[in-house]
């Protein structure tokens, strides 16, 4: 993975961290045919706007980068030990630098 798609998975994981410990809306949002799709369908499923953009970041990262590493590092994410397990995981791959995203 390039150091770009670090900073890119990172920002839509950032900003989908609202459904990450909801099995039924990750399965939504999986089932959805667009991001826009998914945003809709969760925010009409929990009526929370909050959750229905954390869907389309979700989505969006599925769209680009494919379930199975998504799921991969959300689950490290998910893990007691989750962030020195993103430090350990940021330091062997590449150093990575802020972009104004």
């Amino acid at each position: 993975m390039e150091e770009d798609d670090i900073i890119d998975i990172l920002g839509y994981l950032t900003r989908s961290k609202a459904i990450w410990k909801n099995p039924a809306l990750l399965n939504l949002v999986e089932s959805a045919s667009s991001p826009t799709n998914a945003q809709a369908l969760v925010l009409k499923s929990t009526g929370k706007k909050k959750k229905g953009v954390a869907a389309y970041y979700y989505a969006s990262a599925i769209r680009d980068f494919g379930k199975e590493s998504l799921g991969a590092l959300t689950a490290i994410l998910n893990s007691p030990q989750g962030v020195e397990k993103l430090e350990e995981l940021l330091t062997t791959t590449s150093p990575v630098t802020r972009r104004g995203k």
